[in-house]
This record gives structure tokens, sequence and C-alpha cells, in this order.
């Protein structure tokens, strides 16, 4: 097994384990294995015999074709973002943006906080993909290319990046948008 198929495993076992509120000495108690050796198997540096495999995902109630369909649903898991998790980005004065989605290649989701009377900055931007956001709270005005667009609560929209854009808070409290970007631009 390579280093990635070792790691893998481990990190399945591991994140299986602390599911259950088990300790390394717990599982290792259960396996008849000891525990340094459960240690190096969550860490990739060893490579379970088979039926050191099958102690082990027994004591946790899985089973060797479970570990292996379980990709999904952990992609799931590593997906959530707790509010408390959520990485804030100060974009400028005045806009901040919160990070809603975990890292992926297809799209970024944030919701935005635009300050009354503050802006995305005088230039425009422009780049690959599409955008789609809705203002949660406020009202913002989006110039795309040529055309001002204005934005009240409840209302949506959706662009190519290409065309060039900024936006502005037109209201008199912060503005709130949740957004979609693909491909990611941040």
């Amino acid at each position: 097994m390579s280093g990635n198929e070792l790691d893998n495993i481990g990190q399945k076992i591991r994140a299986l384990r602390q599911s259950k509120s088990m300790t390394v000495r717990e599982l290792a108690k259960l396996t008849g294995v000891t525990p340094g050796l459960i240690s190096q198997i969550e860490h990739g540096r060893v490579s379970p015999s088979l039926g050191t495999l099958k102690k082990i995902l027994a004591a946790l109630g899985e089973t060797i074709i479970s570990l292996v369909e379980q990709d999904v649903g952990e992609q799931a898991i590593k997906g959530i973002v707790r509010k408390s998790e959520r990485r804030r980005v100060f974009v400028s004065s005045g806009l901040t943006y919160e990070l809603l989605s975990a890292k992926n290649n297809a799209y970024s989701m944030f919701i935005s906080y635009l300050e009354a009377g503050h802006d995305s900055g005088q230039k425009f931007y422009s780049h690959e993909g599409i955008e789609s956001g809705i203002v949660i709270q406020g009202s913002v005005e989006i110039s795309l290319g040529d055309k001002t667009i204005l934005l009240n609560e409840g209302d949506s929209i959706t662009y190519p990046s290409t065309i060039p854009h900024k936006w502005r808070n037109v209201g008199k409290v912060t503005a709130v948008g949740i957004w979609v970007v693909s491909p990611p631009s941040f």
C-alpha cells in the first residue's frame, strides 16, 4: 500500500474511533493489539494485517466494505462548517465575508456584510465563472458593465463573472447577502 492509502485507512479508523468517543487504549483492549500499533496505524506509519484490520473494525462496529463506502459520508462530514468555525475575510473597509462552504474546487459560498455607505471599491472586477446571490438585509446596487441594478431584501441575481462588476450599499443598514461563486475566486 502507498503512504496515501495508509494515511487514508488510518484517518478513517481514527475518525470512527473518535466518533464513538473511544480512546486508543480502549480500542486496543477490545482488539487485543497494543495501543502503539493502533497509533501507528492511525498515523499511517504501518499497514495493518487483514486480521488486525478486521479486529479493529469489528470493535468499532464496522466492516471493511463499510470502511470503503465511507468516502461519500466522510465528504459530507468534512463539508460541515459550524457557525463558530466560519472563517472571516476582511476584504476592505466596510466589507467582510464569512465563508460558509468547505474548501472545494467547484464553488465558494459566503455571507457578505457590506456596511452602509461602503462599496467593493472603485474598480470593476471580472474573473472566470458565475456568481449568484440573494440579499437578506438592506439594499445593494450592483454595477454590471454599463448597467446598474438595485437589489432589495429578498431579491436575487445570477450573472457571468466575466462581466466587469462592482457593488455598493445604498441603504442605511449593513447589507447582508449570501453569495455563491463558481469556480472559487478566493
